[in-house]
């Protein structure tokens, strides 16, 4: 990749070059260049680039610079179909940005462009040229283009139960897949309890709604069962490790369908994919990656009010779907941190592969209870989950059996939760059990808290009193 930066006027300007994945160099064809400082871009920082500015002076009437760089995998060609997806070209908005992408030979004209407000499909060197002007969205051109005379040459490579296919230029990126999940199958093993067979993987080039939706890979449910691993070819060009995270988490589904958990079960299925890829990636090293993906679901997990409206995720679901994810694996990772990490998981598949098929959210609670040893019914209700009308009756229970244990002291807290409990109980018994389950969580808190709401009661009440009590000795003084 060139960057020609021209001027008949000294000044300074700015752009970003790559940061690590690649060499790059700066040559003045024309004039001077003074100045030049590599620093962080800002507002937003980038993992795979950085900021260049420099001051230019003319000589013979102007200045040009060229900045050089290679971009593997700019082009993800299998074909008949070809996806460009340009590095980042932004520049400071008082320069003039003119993008010229030539597509590789036999591409046809028939090409997509995104990113660009106005762009020319011509013809240079025999080849075809897209040329785009104008500020470029995200500072990312991308085109969808096709090699109509030319049929893709693929690759099959095979080791134990793991099939691999992908275009022929790309075996590199297929042999990192099948040596990882070679390597990581034991300890996938250890924990479901069961073996695999015949796993196909396919990578594949994406389309433009791929990368827009942030698709890493994918598992088409045909037939009544999961069909080949896809993964998308656009994330080798990610961090280090971010491949093996996506293929370990796709390769999770299938275990999970084998141990007998049904897929139409997604907020199962999404909360331990994301949980157990990131937990195993990180001990196979791929440090970063798994890291990364934990910091993103931690975050937008702590803005979650609730974890209950995962019970409703379907295939078909609309909108940003990183909050169900997000919220997914919140469940699995609290349930781990609180009772026994791995171990549990290990002990709940042992019990949904004894019971197959596992396809409500019922019997993944029967289940995951028996593995922790304790009902975990009601920390799903006070997470928010709707549960059946029998599980809100137990734990309107346990809160008595706390009730009863508070000090005789505790009256405020006694009485208030006593009330809160007879309320929660006769919505229960409507069959308002959301209602029930809000009253009980108040109750609850009561209970959790009850040394602490009685003294703040009984200090309000002195308070009170000791107010009262001056206010009538101010009143017999004025009339004595």
């Amino acid at each position: 990749m060139t960057i020609a930066f021209t001027s008949t006027q000294p000044g300074s300007t700015w752009l970003l070059v790559p940061r690590g994945f690649t060499t790059w160099s700066l040559k003045p064809v024309r004039g001077e260049v003074f100045n030049e400082v590599l620093s962080e871009a800002t507002p937003i920082k980038f993992t795979f680039y950085q900021n260049l500015s420099f001051s230019y002076s003319p000589l013979e009437g102007g200045v040009e610079v060229a900045i050089e760089y290679r971009a593997p995998h700019a082009a993800l060609i299998e074909e008949p179909r070809g996806f460009f997806y340009s590095t980042q070209v932004s520049a400071s908005r008082l320069d003039d940005v003119r993008l010229e992408v030539k597509l590789p030979p036999g591409s046809g004209g028939d090409v997509r462009v995104y990113g660009a407000e106005g762009y020319e499909v011509g013809w240079a060197d025999g080849r075809v040229q897209v040329t785009a002007e104008g500020p470029i969205e995200g500072g990312r051109l991308i085109i969808e283009f096709e090699l109509p005379s030319k049929r893709a040459r693929l690759m099959e490579l095979e080791d134990g139960c793991f099939k691999v296919k992908a275009p022929s230029r790309y075996e590199a990126a297929a042999r990192r897949v099948l040596e990882f999940y070679v390597e990581i199958y034991p300890s996938l093993r250890d924990v479901f309890n069961v073996e695999l067979e015949g796993v196909e993987v396919r990578l594949y080039v994406p389309s433009v709604e791929d990368v827009a939706r942030g698709v890493g890979g994918f598992i088409p449910f045909t037939g009544g069962k999961l069909g080949d691993v896809n993964l998308n070819l656009f994330y080798v060009r990610a961090a280090e490790g971010t491949v093996e995270l996506i293929a370990l988490h796709e390769l999770v589904h299938h275990l999970l369908w084998r141990a007998g958990i049904q897929p139409s079960l997604l907020w199962v299925h999404e909360g331990l994919a994301e949980y157990l890829s990131i937990e195993l990636g990180k001990q196979a090293g791929l440090g970063e990656a798994a890291s990364s993906r934990e910091r993103t679901l931690d975050s937008v997990a702590s803005q979650l009010r609730s974890f209950g409206f995962i019970q409703g995720w379907s295939f078909n679901q609309p909108g940003d779907l990183t909050p169900y994810y997000a919220a997914s694996y919140a469940v699995f990772k609290r349930l781990a941190d609180g009772y026994g990490g791995l171990r549990l998981y290990s002990a709940f598949f042992n019990y949904t592969y004894a019971r197959a098929p596992i396809d409500s959210d019922e019997e993944v609670l029967e289940c995951l209870s028996l593995a922790a040893g304790v009902d975990l019914r009601p920390l799903f209700a006070e997470w928010g989950f709707k549960v059946a009308g029998g599980y809100t009756t137990e734990w309107l229970s346990s809160i008595e059996e706390g009730l009863a244990r508070l000090p005789s002291w505790c009256q405020p807290a006694r009485l208030l939760a006593s009330l809160t409990l007879r309320v929660a109980r006769a919505l229960a018994n409507a069959g308002l059990h959301d209602e029930a389950l809000a009253a009980a969580r108040v109750a609850g808190g009561l209970v959790a808290g009850g040394e602490v709401v009685s003294l703040l009661i009984y200090a309000t009440l002195a308070a009170a009193l000791a107010l009262s009590f001056m206010q009538l000795r101010r009143e017999k003084a004025l009339a004595a």
